[in-house]
């Protein structure tokens, strides 16, 4: 799968995103840090397991995450909404996941590590990239050889 560039510099770039889960018509969205796993292609989320965000997951596990530059410097260059599928992972497989999350984010333990932390992982099934310019792309694996196709 080759993802475009600009949602890729994102990925390695920014620590946080938007991610948005919903169940029974009730929308949830929460601000996350993530870590991007390149070599299987997930993103990676940390939890409580009593969270809205997780219950909600496990019922529905089609979820977006929004990344966008938080640099500050004025508006961001560029933003991607990811959909994708989640997976809460099972406890005694969560191990690689976690120890790269905790990599990424070491001054987030409490927030990674914990017996009521859950890891959820999401692949990515497709993207839309919007410009400061109002050039928006979208993009799936399926595009010929992951280029963008504009909207």
């Amino acid at each position: 799968m080759a993802i475009p560039e600009n949602l890729l510099s994102l990925l390695k770039k920014e620590k946080l995103c938007f991610l948005s889960t919903s169940y029974q018509d009730r929308p949830h969205v929460s601000l996350m840090n993530f870590t991007y796993l390149p070599e299987k292609e997930l993103i990676i989320l940390t939890s409580r397991g009593d969270t809205t965000k997780v219950s909600y997951m496990r019922h529905n596990p089609k979820v977006a995450l929004l990344f966008t530059d938080f640099s500050g410097q004025g508006y961001p260059p560029v933003s991607c909404t990811v959909y994708g599928k989640a997976q809460i992972e099972e406890r005694h497989q969560d191990g690689i996941y976690r120890e790269a999350h905790l990599g990424q984010h070491p001054d987030m333990e409490s927030f990674i590590r914990g017996d009521n932390i859950v890891v959820a992982t999401v692949k990515i099934q497709r993207a839309s990239i919007a410009t400061i310019q109002d050039q928006v792309s979208n993009w799936t694996p399926e595009n010929s050889n992951g280029r963008e196709v504009e909207s």
